[in-house]
This record gives C-alpha cells, sequence and structure tokens, in this order.
C-alpha cells in the first residue's frame, strides 16, 4: 500500500510577509536562484502541484512550463482553456480536492503551490502538513501577504532552520493537530 502523500506549502516569502508585490509581481525574487536553496530536491519528491488560476496564469508568462511530468491542479471559480500537460482545473471545495488528491497522487507528496488564499484555504481546512518557507531578505512594503485576512490559528513545530550565504533562511515547519 502506498503511503500517503503529504500536503506541503513551499514558498518564498519576503521579510515582511509577503508573495507578491501589491500587482502580483514576483521581481523582487530574480536576484536568488532556487535551485540553489534546495528548491530541485524539493520538486523531486513532488507529485502533485496545486495552485489558483492567478498564479498558473503568472507561470505561464514566465516561459515554458516548468512543471512536466507533475500532475497540475488549478483552482479556480470559473473555467478557461488548459494549455499545458496533465493540467486539469477544479472548483471543488479544498477538502473535497485535497481528499481526492490524497487518494490519487502517487510518486510523492502534494505541493501548495499558492498563491495566498489558496494556502490559507488548505491551512483553514487542516490539509496542509507542513509550511517550508524561504524568507528573502528584501522588505516589500506592501503587497501580497502569505496568509491574509481570515486565515485561522495554527500552532507549528520549527524542523529545519538553514541559512545560506545569499541571505536567504529557509524554515520548514510541521503544523501540528488540534487540541
Amino acid at each position: 500500500m502506498n503511503k500517503a502523500p503529504r500536503f506541503r506549502l513551499y514558498m518564498a516569502i519576503s521579510l515582511d510577509g509577503f508573495i507578491a508585490s501589491p500587482d502580483g509581481g514576483v521581481k523582487w525574487l530574480e536576484p536568488y536562484d532556487p535551485y540553489s536553496v534546495g528548491f530541485g530536491e524539493f520538486l523531486t519528491g513532488i507529485g502533485s502541484v496545486v495552485m489558483g488560476r492567478k498564479s498558473f496564469e503568472q507561470m505561464l508568462s514566465f516561459g515554458p512550463w516548468p512543471y512536466e511530468g507533475k500532475r497540475t491542479v488549478v483552482m479556480t471559480r470559473g473555467s478557461f482553456p488548459v494549455t499545458t500537460p496533465q493540467t486539469e482545473i477544479s472548483s471543488e471545495p479544498v477538502d473535497i480536492l485535497a481528499g481526492r488528491l490524497a487518494r490519487e497522487t502517487t510518486g510523492g507528496d502534494v505541493w501548495i503551490f499558492g498563491g495566498g488564499e489558496i494556502a490559507r484555504l488548505f491551512l483553514n481546512q487542516r490539509r496542509c502538513d507542513t509550511l517550508e518557507l524561504c524568507v528573502v531578505p528584501v522588505v516589500v512594503g506592501d503587497g501580497i501577504p502569505l496568509f491574509g485576512p481570515g486565515t485561522l490559528p495554527r500552532q507549528l513545530r520549527l524542523t529545519r532552520a538553514k541559512h545560506f550565504d545569499s541571505g536567504l533562511v529557509c524554515l520548514d515547519y510541521d503544523v501540528l493537530a488540534a487540541e
């Protein structure tokens, strides 16, 4: 029997807690190489990717689809044409989608890609097992927060902290069960 996949939120955030500038831009991330802090290793352990429509469209604007071979689910309230391989759209509630992905994902964990609204939905539904955050030494000042208003309180346990010469600090947390 296959082990159930973990649901892992893996994301870069600014020092002041933003995942993007107010317009959704991430230009402030350009000086940093995600592969130098373990992104490649992370990606090899992923079987499915879940993201919102805005994140999906932003990824398409960066060039060729980077997640070839990974099942991708785009959460959206509407429909749109899907042009990338192994990609589907879903308007299912998080608890239904997460249950389906837990049953259907093989060959790795589920990456909760983002954005902030998707991250908040999974965390609030207790369908997020780990937070793996790479804190970038930049103050964005204003923008899209990691979770934002409406996030329910959660207890976390730090499982890893690693700093890099670039100034990046990667922090991994387990999301603890409710008491």
